[in-house]
């Protein structure tokens, strides 16, 4: 009975929320592949949490690696990582997010690299 109630309050939930989650497609920096996600989920103005993932060939960890972000908003702030998980968070202003982009610069044994993430989906509007 619990279970089935449990259900019921889960499709209830995601059929109420109206916005939909998007995150920008994945990119790639030499042998790294660096994805973002943001918290909240569906960004508003003001402070929204970005989570850097980065891997290399599955490996999670990866020592010496630096992760500095900006939005148009704000300026560069070091990333800091999430325990041994490949995880860098920082959070950052944002006042437009459908104009906005995110910078991310790499720093790994000498070599830089800059990416930038869209923060609104090109194909959609805005209210």
């Amino acid at each position: 009975m619990k279970l089935k109630l449990f259900a019921v309050m889960l499709c209830f939930l995601s059929a109420c929320s109206g916005e939909q989650v998007w995150t920008p497609p994945p990119q790639k920096w030499g042998e790294f592949d660096v994805h973002l996600e943001t918290r909240p989920e569906v960004m508003g103005q003001g402070m929204n949490e970005f989570l850097v993932f980065v891997r290399r060939k599955g490996q999670v960890h990866i020592p010496d690696l630096l992760v500095k972000i900006r939005t148009s908003s704000s300026s560069w702030r070091q990333a800091m990582p999430d325990g041994a998980l490949g995880i860098y968070r920082r959070s950052l202003l944002v006042n437009d997010m459908k104009h906005e982009k995110l910078y991310v610069r790499l720093s790994y044994h000498g070599q830089e690299g800059a990416l930038t993430f869209e923060l609104f989906p090109a194909n959609t509007t805005a209210e």
